[in-house]
């Protein structure tokens, strides 16, 4: 048996959420010959779930980058590994005396401040259910549910961020952060999960519950979050576009002809063929 995961945006998925027919049948066809095809993404379940019904996948998916595990069937949630409420409630009076724009994300919703409306078209590719508050900290739609959040992000000004970086280093060493800037808006953000959360260990634990060795799964991203699961797998496939530090971590590396064809399905052509 083999595993095969893909990444959705900037992967699977083009600008515009459309997936290449070339990719679609190249994923009916693996699953024919009993590839346990997942999805390994950022985004919430409730921005995962559609796709993975059009491509009627069985096996559970991986959401929150590693922070949720779903059935593709029953979309009920198997594995939850949640930022301690303990935790959330320093970090995000952090991220907003920093003057920070603050998010609090469970399994299928995303929590914002008011200040974070203006950044709520970025958000929103992780999911559409997006709530405001006057105040995200003692919101009871997150709170009322023990441990619910997934990820904690803050958004705003690199300085602040840094900030926010170096302080949860300090004060919250139990837990990881990823600090990057988005390209359009210029605009800095810090993402925190619980210590240990990646696409990567999601995916360690899927293929052991499924007894697949490591060298028969094969990954295909683009972006940071997929270093994780490139140093994990047998075989990873860097997207062209991807981030310099995402091809060079990959054992494969697909270019823009590829992308054209179908990026998946060449993906999928040289892990099963074994090129």
């Amino acid at each position: 048996m083999k595993l095969f995961a893909t990444d959705l945006d900037g992967t699977l998925l083009d600008r515009d959420g459309g997936i290449h027919p070339r990719d679609a049948r190249a994923i009916e066809s693996a699953m024919q010959r009993d590839v346990v095809v997942t999805i390994a993404t950022g985004r919430l379940t409730s921005g995962t779930h559609h796709v993975a019904r059009a491509l009627k996948l069985t096996a559970p998916i991986v959401c929150a980058d590693g922070g949720v595990t779903a059935c593709a069937r029953t979309e009920a949630i198997l594995d939850r590994k949640p930022v301690p409420t303990t935790e959330v409630d320093p970090i995000l009076s952090t991220i907003l005396r920093r003057g920070l724009a603050s998010f609090v994300f469970t399994h299928d919703a995303i929590h914002s401040c008011e200040k974070g409306v203006d950044h709520h078209a970025y958000v929103r590719g992780w999911s559409p259910n997006i709530t405001t508050h006057a105040d995200v900290l003692d919101a009871r739609a997150w709170r009322e549910t023990p441990d619910s959040a997934v990820m904690v992000l803050g958004i705003g000004n690199e300085e602040a961020v840094r900030s926010v970086e170096r302080w949860i280093a300090e004060a919250c060493p139990t837990l990881d952060t990823l600090t990057f800037s988005f390209e359009r808006s210029g605009a800095w953000v810090v993402r925190i999960v619980a210590s240990g959360v990646s696409k990567g260990a999601a995916l360690e634990a899927l293929a052991a519950r499924l007894g697949i060795a490591q060298r028969d799964t094969a990954v295909i991203g683009d972006w940071l979050n997929d270093l994780s699961m490139f140093g994990w797998a047998g075989r990873s496939y860097a997207m062209p576009h991807a981030a310099e530090q995402v091809k060079l971590a990959a054992t494969h590396r697909l270019d823009e002809a590829s992308c054209k064809r179908g990026a998946i399905a060449d993906a999928l052509e040289d892990f099963l063929g074994g090129g």
